[in-house]
């Protein structure tokens, strides 16, 4: 089957921090025909880097454990709700190369020098609405290297980096206690494929 795709507009609705665009597209059916135009508002976030740090000799993995926007309308009855564990994550700037991205992200969220990354996925976290693209890397450290506190102060990052023994880290896995994706995506790498071979 031939796809066909036309977007009909395109228009700014918000230009912030983040984008919003409103759109209009069509496209064609499987079982033939076109839809009538459809009317989306879509997410801006871009795309960004997230590293999964793991030291095999300790036998660990790190965390970063920071109070998320995304979380705080989910926060009200219980404000620890707010704080996530997920590995490593920003924003590839304009003009920067995933790699470079990680290097940097790594010494702002983890204060550790980084230099040697292992791609493991590129995938859409939330397409319904968002265009945002996730590089998610893993990387070998030492743990031992990672303070306990990291985070930039002009970004508002106030971040605790947490080492998880990898049977606590595997435990909680499979107990579903983790609830960021890339958090899920890539322990479930390192356990099941990375480690499993």
């Amino acid at each position: 089957m031939n796809k066909v795709l036309e977007i009909i507009s395109k228009k700014r609705g918000y230009d912030g921090f983040f984008k919003i665009d409103c759109i209009e597209f069509k496209h064609s059916l499987f079982q033939g025909g076109m839809t009538p135009i459809i009317s989306r508002e879509l997410f801006g976030r871009g795309q960004a880097v997230v590293v999964l740090l793991y030291d095999t000799a300790t036998q660990q993995v790190v965390l970063v454990e920071q109070c998320r926007a995304g979380a705080l309308m989910h926060a009200y009855e219980n404000p620890n709700n707010a704080w996530l564990l997920e590995p490593v994550a920003g924003m590839i700037d304009h003009g920067e190369k995933p790699y470079d991205a990680c290097v940097r992200e790594c010494q702002e969220e983890a204060s550790i020098q980084v230099l040697e990354f292992e791609p493991i996925y590129q995938f859409y976290p939330s397409p319904g609405g968002s265009d945002e693209v996730l590089h998610l890397f893993a990387a070998e450290i030492d743990a031992q290297l990672v303070p306990d506190y990291a985070g930039l102060a002009e970004d508002h990052e106030d971040i605790r980096l947490v080492k998880l023994s990898f049977s606590e880290a595997k435990q909680r896995l499979m107990a579903a206690e983790f609830n960021v994706a890339s958090t899920l995506i890539g322990l479930q790498w390192l356990f099941f494929q990375k480690l499993a071979v």
